[in-house]
């Protein structure tokens, strides 16, 4: 059994060696109608919370120093995207240490349910992207689950 955890971990960890792993995630060019590889940062980018109360679907993500002309949000058939670009380089500085760069992100979540498209609000504050979003319970359905009346004994 060990033995089975520590193939696995070296299997992790191979893949973390390669390079193809690394141009993944820091290859500018990725487009986001690129097949789903879990190896990406955008994958994980941006950190999202989504939690239900009081009927509501509320998200929290977290976009430090976007603007909002930057971002954009969409709802369809109960998957919410947010797309987003991080402007950091400017042209007429002379740089000594360069960490953030110029990307664009778009994260896709499913939602647990339908929501009121027309009455969703958001707000950005600190950094923290809130999206209210209604669910429409006019659309949420129980399935009756039925039993066969005849038991196998």
């Amino acid at each position: 059994m060990e033995i089975d955890k520590l193939k696995k971990w070296m299997d992790a960890a191979h893949s973390f060696q390669s390079e193809d792993f690394w141009n993944n995630i820091f290859d500018s060019k990725q487009t986001s109608a690129a097949p789903f590889n879990p190896q990406t940062i955008s994958d994980f980018f941006p950190k999202c919370d989504l939690f239900e109360e009081d009927n509501m679907l509320i998200l929290e993500a977290e976009v430090p120093g976007l603007e909002r002309d930057h971002l954009n949000i969409s709802i369809q058939q109960q998957v919410l995207t947010i797309k987003g670009e991080f402007k950091s380089l400017q042209t007429n500085r002379k740089y000594h240490i360069k960490e953030r760069a110029n990307r664009k992100f778009k994260k896709e979540l499913i939602l647990p349910y339908p929501t009121v498209c027309q009455q969703i609000k958001t707000d950005i504050k600190n950094g923290i992207l809130m999206i209210f979003m209604p669910i429409n319970l006019e659309e949420v359905e129980d399935i009756p689950i039925t039993f066969n009346s005849t038991d196998p004994e």
